[in-house]
C-alpha cells in the first residue's frame, strides 16, 4: 500500500470546530486515560459516565465478581432514574492488549458491536489487560496502539483506567508525575483525566490534545454510589435561598441531604450546612443516612 499526504483542501474540509466529546474530558473519537489511587472511586466513575452519556457501552472488566459489579451498576442506574441502559459488560475473558491474537478477537466483536451503536469501550483496569512490564515505554507502545487504534479505526471513545503512584520524595510535585509507569501511557493518548483526593471529595483535572485543561470538584454520594457537583475548597460555598429550602422540607416533610443536592445543585457539604443552619432535627436512617426534618412538622 502506498502512502499518502492530504492537501490543505482536504484539510480545511475537516470541521472547523473543536472534535466532539461524550462528556467534558472524553473525546468522542479518541483514547482517554483515567487514572486514581485505589479505591478513590474511578470504576464508579467510569460507570456513571457511560450511564450519563447514553452511549452504547461496552465495559471490559478483568477485576472484581459480576455480582459486584452488577450490583454497582444497580444501584447507580436507580440514582439516575435510568431504566435500561445500553450496556454490556465483558467480565474477566481474559482480553490482552499486547497479544495479537487476543486483539483480533477484541477487534473482531467491536466490528459487530460498532454496527449495532457501539460508542464507547470502557477498559478496567490497565494493568489487567496486559502482561507486558509497564515501565518500558517501547513494551507499553504496543499497548497503547492497541488501544488507539480501537478509538480511531472504528470512530470510538475508548477509557482505559489506570492507576497513580503513591506520593513519594520522587512524586510530590504534580499530580501528573504520579501517573505510574512509562511516559508513553501519558503521551499516547488523546485526553488524561485524574481523579485526586481522599474521603468522599474528588478532584478531577484533565489535560487534552485539543481541549483546554479541565478542573472539577466531585463528592461521593455512598448511598447512590454515583458523584455529584461539589464546591471548591477555594472557592464561596454555593448558596441555598433559605425560604425555597424551608417550602421544599415543609413539602416533604422528611428529606436527607441527596434531595437538596438535586435540587439546588450544590455539594452535600453544603446541603448538609443549609439544612442544619435552617434548624432542621436530625435522625440516623439506614445505611448512616440522616434524615432532616423541621421540629415543627413532626406528629
Amino acid at each position: 500500500m502506498s502512502l499518502r499526504a492530504l492537501s490543505w483542501t482536504e484539510i480545511q474540509a475537516e470541521p472547523a470546530a473543536p472534535p466532539p466529546t461524550l462528556r467534558a474530558g472524553i473525546p468522542k473519537v479518541g483514547l482517554t486515560v483515567v487514572a486514581g489511587s485505589p479505591k478513590v472511586g474511578k470504576t464508579l466513575w467510569a460507570g456513571q459516565t457511560a450511564l450519563e452519556t447514553s452511549a452504547k457501552t461496552l465495559l471490559v472488566i478483568e477485576e472484581g465478581t459480576m455480582a459486584g459489579i452488577g450490583y454497582r451498576l444497580r444501584m447507580q442506574a436507580a440514582a439516575l432514574g435510568i431504566v435500561d441502559p445500553p450496556i454490556v459488560v465483558m467480565h474477566r475473558q481474559r482480553v490482552r492488549l499486547d497479544t495479537p491474537a487476543s486483539v483480533k478477537q477484541l477487534r473482531d466483536y467491536v466490528e459487530i458491536a460498532k454496527g449495532r451503536g457501539l460508542g464507547l469501550i470502557v477498559l478496567d483496569p490497565l494493568n489487567r489487560l496486559h502482561g507486558v512490564d509497564e515501565n518500558r515505554p517501547t513494551e507499553m507502545t504496543r499497548v497503547m496502539d492497541a488501544m488507539a487504534g480501537l478509538a480511531y479505526d472504528y470512530s470510538l471513545a475508548v477509557l482505559a483506567i489506570h492507576h497513580l503512584a503513591k506520593p513519594s520524595a520522587e512524586r510530590r510535585g504534580d499530580v501528573w508525575d504520579r501517573f505510574r509507569g512509562a511516559s508513553s501511557i501519558r503521551s499516547g493518548t488523546d485526553a488524561n483525566l485524574v481523579l485526586d483526593g481522599t474521603g468522599d471529595r474528588i478532584h478531577l483535572v484533565g489535560e487534552f490534545r485539543d481541549a483546554e485543561p479541565l478542573t472539577e470538584w466531585l463528592e461521593l454520594d455512598r448511598d447512590a454510589l454515583i458523584f455529584r457537583p461539589a464546591d471548591s475548597p477555594d472557592g464561596p460555598a454555593t448558596k441555598v435561598d433559605v425560604g425555597r429550602l424551608r417550602a421544599f422540607v415543609e413539602d416533604r416533610r422528611m428529606v436527607v441531604a441527596r434531595q437538596v443536592c438535586e435540587e439546588f445543585g450544590v455539594s452535600k457539604h453544603t446541603a448538609i450546612n443549609a439544612l442544619r443552619g435552617l434548624g432542621c432535627d436530625e435522625f440516623a436512617g439506614l445505611r448512616g443516612a440522616i434524615t432532616f426534618t423541621l421540629g415543627a412538622t413532626v406528629q
